[in-house]
């Protein structure tokens, strides 16, 4: 070979070499900072809000010159915002990685075999959600081992594996952090929580329930099936608590259980604290906002689907199913813009596995809001979970759908809603 091939040949050996290897860098901020920027952010989300009312008001058309230049700022603002909350955002590998010795730990309290498997290490949240999922993993994963994984004998019987199993799972679906803690233990004993629930005395003792509703009362405080006082259980600590810091945090817990299989419990979360998208809708004369994630339809019925069961209450008829009515004109002393039922909206909401119809007098828009916490400022008020200032500067009450659903429950438990059909 002639030394003009070799320096050929060598040349792209020695350049490959000379490439430098990019490292990865990182950068520590004080989370300060970083609240002050998230709180900008908000600002800037408000003033598109006041410039967009401000614009309609003037009566400019959707299809003109200035309207596509906001839609711009709004797609900009929209940008900003979720580049400034990733830089919050953390992945779940770290808590996940405690849940397991807490898997460990509970497994040898009870002397079960117990296998922990945890997927979706990878998925970020918002680091001030991330470090209050905590205790409520914590509290699950233990009920997991305790209550719902049988002893080795046990399982065999059954024909499973003699090591039971407990998986803990993340991932991102329609904008929010989807978190389950699923085993595959023996489901839950619907009978035997209904007669605790009955002998302390949370339901009348001639009480009709269905499976979602029985599910339910795990989530009654101080509800606790355990026989005994343990470490893990029997403390009347029980999912209550669980239930508590999920909503607090803008989620919500599901619950699936089949009989010999096990059972899945499923957090569903935002991605952040800071920005939530709501359905605008007029309360009497009041602007309130219910979370977008709660919805499920808006319905605008005739006279005939609307049944009154006693003074002050009725139901709503959507496709044979009868739903409680919650109006929120009634439930907060306001006055109906509408007086007749029927000349009324309905927004059906869905949480906790049940489902209400939320009697309002008018949709106006759907929307990202800015939450603005009222417990700082204010303090706590039932039925609201926050507040968030609209385009034209007025404060709208964002409402809470975990609350309104547990306004309900005490009804629905108290007047079966199967005699209509009769």
């Amino acid at each position: 070979m002639s030394p003009a091939v070799q320096n050929a040949a060598a040349a792209p050996a020695q350049s490959a070499a000379k490439v430098p290897v990019k490292t990865a860098t990182t950068l520590r901020i004080d989370p300060d900072r970083v609240d002050r920027l998230i709180n900008t952010v908000g600002e800037l989300i408000i003033n598109h809000a006041v410039i967009s009312q401000k614009l309609a008001a003037c009566g400019i058309n959707n299809d003109s010159e200035i309207m596509a230049a906001l839609d711009d700022y709004r797609y900009l603002a929209r940008e900003i915002q979720e580049g400034v909350m990733s830089i919050r955002a953390q992945p779940v590998k770290s808590l996940f990685q405690r849940m397991g010795r807490v898997v460990r730990e509970a497994a040898e309290a009870t002397a079960k075999p117990v296998n922990f498997i945890s997927e979706g290490e990878a998925t970020e949240i918002d680091k001030t959600i991330l470090e209050r999922l905590a205790d409520p993993l914590t509290h699950m994963l233990r009920n997991s081992v305790d209550h719902g994984i049988e002893s080795a004998e046990k399982r065999q019987l059954a024909g499973k594996p003699a090591i039971g199993s407990v998986r803990l799972t993340a991932a991102h679906r329609s904008g929010h952090v989807v978190i389950e803690v699923a085993d595959d233990g023996a489901g839950l004993n619907r009978e035997r929580i209904l007669a605790k629930a009955i002998e302390k005395g949370l339901v009348p003792a001639d009480a009709k329930l269905s499976e979602p509703e029985i599910d339910a009362l795990l989530f009654a405080p101080g509800f606790s099936t355990a026989d005994s006082v343990t470490n893990l259980s029997g403390r009347e600590v029980g999912m209550d608590v669980v239930k508590t810091t999920i909503t607090s945090l803008g989620g919500k817990v599901g619950i699936a259980s089949v009989p010999g299989k096990g059972s899945t419990f499923t957090i569903s979360l935002p991605l952040t604290l800071a920005v939530l998208d709501g359905m605008v809708i007029g309360v009497g004369s009041e602007t309130m906002v219910l979370p977008l994630s709660s919805v499920v339809e808006t319905v605008r019925p005739s006279r005939s689907d609307i049944h009154e069961i006693g003074p002050g209450e009725c139901v709503l008829s959507v496709r044979g199913t009868f739903l409680p009515v919650v109006d929120l004109c009634q439930l907060f002393g306001l006055r109906p813009v509408r007086a007749a039922a029927a000349d009324r909206s309905y927004v059906i909401l869905d949480a906790s596995d049940t489902s209400v119809a939320i009697a309002v007098d008018a949709i106006w828009d759907q929307r990202q809001v800015v939450i603005k916490s009222l417990e700082g400022n204010y303090g706590t008020v039932t039925g609201i979970a926050a507040a968030t200032i609209l385009g034209d500067g007025k404060i709208a009450l964002i409402i809470d759908s975990e609350a309104l659903v547990g306004l309900v429950a005490p009804r629905r438990t108290a007047r079966p809603l199967v005699e209509l059909e009769a």
